[in-house]
């Protein structure tokens, strides 16, 4: 009994690790370390399935920042 649980926690807790350096390029390592706690490899998939989102948002993000300065600078030229 007592194998089974040393166990289970260290495939929980490596679970973690590798959730919290998936999320780790998108600033959210302690989300992914908290899914793979509570969820093991479930929250591993988890991770996996919404880093590519938080990664599209950003980059949505930087397009949306770069067009407004577009925007102003035309403004700005154009005298309004």
């Amino acid at each position: 009994m007592h194998e089974a649980l040393s166990a289970i926690a260290i495939v929980l807790f490596v679970c973690a690790v590798i959730g919290a350096a998936l999320l780790s390029r998108v600033h959210r390592s302690g989300t992914g370390f908290l899914l793979g706690v509570f969820l093991g490899p479930v929250g591993l998939s988890i991770a996996w399935l919404k880093r590519p989102r938080w990664e599209r948002d950003r980059a949505a993000r930087a397009r949306a920042r770069e067009r407004e300065r577009k925007e102003q600078a035309e403004r700005e030229w154009r005298g309004y």
